[in-house]
């Protein structure tokens, strides 16, 4: 398994825990619209699915309408990092989305690899 690929699970892994602890008591399921999902901080599947590899925590925030969690902070061998971002879904109270950023190429934190349980 990749540096990456330990580093995404690693993620998602936290992101479920995260997210259950986060998500209020009977908090009911949201529409999927973007402007739905949007005003609750959430992630709907029609966005999880416009977000790309190499794209910014910027870019990703532009269309999820939230900048989620930073759960982890992975120093990688040549100085570099990876940032785990945990994010709440719209379908379900007990799912969650993983995006792993890593600065590896570039200054900026780009999306490295992506999961996510939908609940």
């Amino acid at each position: 398994m990749s540096l990456r690929r330990a580093a995404a699970a690693a993620v998602l892994s936290t992101a479920l825990v995260s997210t259950a602890a986060l998500a209020p008591a009977g908090a009911a399921t949201v529409d999927a619209s973007s402007e739905r999902a949007a005003a609750k901080g959430c992630v709907s599947k029609p966005e999880y699915r416009k977000i790309k590899n190499g794209m910014t925590i910027a870019k990703v925030k532009r269309i999820t309408g939230t900048a989620g969690t930073q759960v982890s902070k992975t120093p990688l061998p040549d100085g570099k990092f990876v940032v785990g971002r945990a994010y709440k879904v719209c379908t379900s109270k007990n799912g969650a989305v993983g995006i792993a950023f890593t600065n590896q190429n570039s200054k900026s934190y780009k999306v490295a690899s992506k999961s996510a349980v939908w609940g």
